[in-house]
């Protein structure tokens, strides 16, 4: 194992940022969440503490494991991936909540498997696509086995049920099956077959019908189903070009129905304005471009899939919930990564850079090892790999489609 270089310090940074961001913003808006049901309004925030020391700590030991080491572990972790989806059908683990099937609880811990599942699903994909590059072209034994995966997967996290969790899942794998080198055709015919399954998902439940009528025109029943989406679109606007102030907003008042999870965007938009959220875009953003330059100065294609996989598992939620909050998108139940509260969310967006971290400080130094030997220049993100596999090593190139 080749000592490894020094930690990308500017991803750290905007970690680091987007969590204090998170913090606070938990703080404010879950003190009338925590009044009411846990009489305590601190709670919440309490608790978000816990986790990101936590996560904290686990992304600082991750970053000095050499990623090599998940090669060992895709079976593993595609076992894992299963086991803990079925479980929380089991009655002696399986937690309940109104009827929802989406929690485990193990003692006192209490986990999301859909969001393990996400971490799972990019060692598998990743790991695999490496090990059968010379045959991922083939629809038989490249294409059809990932897609089966994908989709008992998908149908598992549907079934807790979770449509926006499971349409993240699917939009990981199909990105990394193209990074690894499947053909576009059989991506497409993937597409046509998940917008079927999609469509009966959202078409034979009612209030997923109620949230797309809600997004296509909640001005029709504002105190029905176009209630969240008029709120969230009131919030934003109601914070101006600065904000009303911390915890000075009104709209996290039970008006919007999750304010420290699923609509903490527009609690930040109310009460820092369009300058706070221009911020946390943009954080955002900066997170993206160093995920894409670790992916690209990777010193190999498991490297790079990892990177890929894992920044596009953060930035993917980040402008789901983002285009949730601003009523682009359908209300789907997605958090914002390292700022919305939940426990399971915060260790896997952690881990997830934590991974990051561990390419970059291994491909750093594999980059300072060649530019000793070889002086070969490097690009903008300090690397002359590209992001997809190179034409021997995989298949980037050729596909014909």
């Amino acid at each position: 194992m080749q000592r490894a270089g020094r930690i990308d310090y500017p991803l750290l940074l905007i970690t680091l940022l987007l969590v204090s961001i998170g913090l606070i913003a938990v703080l404010t808006a879950g003190i009338p969440v925590g009044y009411r049901y846990e009489d305590d309004p601190y709670a919440h925030v309490r608790s978000q503490v816990k986790w990101v020391v936590l996560g904290l700590v686990l992304l600082l030991v991750i970053s000095r494991i050499d990623y090599h080491w998940y090669a060992r572990l895709d079976r593993v972790a595609l076992l894992l991936v299963f086991v803990t989806l079925l479980a929380v059908y089991a009655p002696v683990v399986g937690h309940p909540i109104r009827g929802v099937r989406r929690w485990i609880m193990v003692g006192p811990v209490q986990a999301q498997p859909s969001e393990l599942a996400k971490v799972g699903l990019v060692i598998y994909l990743a790991v695999s696509m490496v090990r059968k590059r010379q045959v991922i072209e083939s629809f038989l034994k490249g294409f059809l086995p990932y897609f089966l995966i994908i989709g008992m997967v998908f149908l598992l996290v549907v079934g807790e049920p979770d449509l926006g969790s499971a349409l993240i899942l699917g939009i990981l794998g199909c990105i990394l099956m193209y990074a690894g080198g499947v053909r576009i055709r059989h991506l497409l015919y993937a597409g046509v077959l998940a917008g079927v399954a999609v469509y009966f998902a959202v078409c034979e439940v009612g209030y997923r019908q109620d949230r797309i009528l809600a997004f296509m025109s909640p001005e029709s029943d504002p105190q029905g189903i176009g209630y969240q989406p008029l709120h969230l679109m009131m919030s934003l606007g109601a914070g101006g070009w600065w904000g009303v102030g911390p915890g000075r907003g009104h709209t996290k008042l039970h008006y919007l129905p999750t304010p420290h999870t699923d609509s903490i965007f527009a609690v930040l938009g109310e009460e820092f304005g369009f300058v706070g959220t221009t911020v946390v875009v943009c954080l955002f953003g900066l997170l993206a471009y160093r995920g894409y330059c670790i992916a690209r100065k990777a010193s190999d294609s498991l490297g790079r899939l990892l990177a890929l996989g894992f920044c596009c598992l953060i930035c993917v939620q980040a402008l789901i919930n983002m285009g949730v909050a601003t009523v682009l998108l359908p209300t789907t139940g997605t958090p914002l990564p390292l700022v919305s509260y939940g426990g399971s969310a915060m260790l896997v967006n952690l881990t997830a850079i934590g991974v990051l971290l561990s390419i970059s400080r291994h491909a750093g130094h594999a980059d300072r090892q060649r530019l000793d030997d070889s002086s070969t220049p490097t690009n903008e993100c300090g690397s002359d790999n590209s992001l997809l596999p190179k034409s021997g090593q995989g298949n980037a190139n050729g596909r014909g489609d």
